[in-house]
């Protein structure tokens, strides 16, 4: 386990998480402008999430496809 910390608002959030999601976790939040070390405002780490839900839909939306393309072989 590892640990990942944030600042948001002023508070000091610090979560343990799996070694192999962690790196995910710090390069998906690095890529979303989001700072490990200062102070993050609110409305970045929404805009982080939202991205994430996007591309997680985008997925979603991929393998419904692919299953359906297996349905009709």
């Amino acid at each position: 386990m590892k640990n990942v910390a944030l600042t948001i608002s002023g508070n000091r959030y610090e979560v343990s998480l799996e070694d192999n999601f962690v790196d995910f976790v710090n390069k998906d939040l690095t890529s979303s402008d989001i700072n490990f070390h200062t102070d993050n405002k609110p409305d970045k780490l929404l805009k982080a999430y939202l991205n994430l839900a996007k591309r997680v839909m985008s997925h979603e939306n991929e393998i419904e496809l692919i299953l359906e393309a297996l349905d009709d072989v």
